[in-house]
């Protein structure tokens, strides 16, 4: 049954992501964790700014804005951070970058094998529609992605601090037009983006699995027929 298959690979993600904590020199989803920050405090802002708008209070526009620029602050400022905390990886990877690659890849090997190795003793037919399906809400979900956030991931956040500095220069007057919500549509719009990017890259490696053993399959029914 199909069943069987779909919980391989929802385990086979699970192990993917344990070992990359594992051999991380990071705290456990340190950088997970540290990206949310600067999106909790941009929804924090989003909303603040909500009662700003209802309560026409300065006290709410002034912290609302506080909260958007520690966000961007933290988002422009997270590679340098992450640069630091991971600078013998940077160093290493510096002196033999295909090293560092191939060291990646070689984390996932072993229970790649052993997640292989099962899904070969499921049939082809149930192998194949498995890989009709997948591929077919891999195609889907893309597309919604592309439909929500467009290309922002290309653009980056440049868009929303320029709309920030803009609306910055007349603070005194500032008020919730559309430059200023440019500001605070663009942090959210870009983490979905990248988030959805990441997904979609290993909805794809899982695709390659599933076409690798679906190949040896019906190579060694070939060469049983032989």
């Amino acid at each position: 049954m199909s069943d069987s298959i779909y919980r391989a690979l929802k385990g086979l993600s699970r192990k993917e992501n344990i070992s990359h904590n594992a051999h991380s020199n990071l705290p456990n989803q340190f950088e997970i964790k540290i990206y949310l920050s600067y999106l909790t405090s941009i929804i924090v802002a989003i909303v603040v700014a909500f009662l700003w708008q209802i309560t026409q209070l300065e006290q709410f526009k002034l912290t609302s804005l506080i909260l958007l620029m520690l966000g961007y602050i933290g988002i422009i400022i997270h590679p340098a951070i992450i640069f630091f905390l991971r600078r013998k990886e940077i160093r290493d990877s510096i002196k033999n970058p295909l090293a560092v690659l191939y060291n990646n890849a070689k984390l996932n090997d072993c229970f790649d094998k052993k997640y292989m190795s099962f899904l070969h003793s499921k049939s082809l037919e149930d192998l194949e529609f498995t890989l009709l399906e997948v591929k077919a809400e891999r195609i889907a979900f893309e597309k919604r992605t592309s439909l929500l956030v467009g290309s922002i991931e290309r653009v980056g956040f440049a868009p929303g601090v320029l709309a920030l500095l803009i609306s910055l220069d007349k603070l005194n007057e500032i008020e919730l037009d559309w430059v200023l919500s440019i500001a605070y549509a663009i942090p959210i719009l870009y983490f979905f983006g990248a988030f959805s990017h990441i997904l979609a890259t290993k909805l794809g490696r899982h695709i390659a699995i599933i076409e690798l053993v679906i190949e040896k399959k019906k190579v060694q029914v070939h060469s049983t027929r032989n």
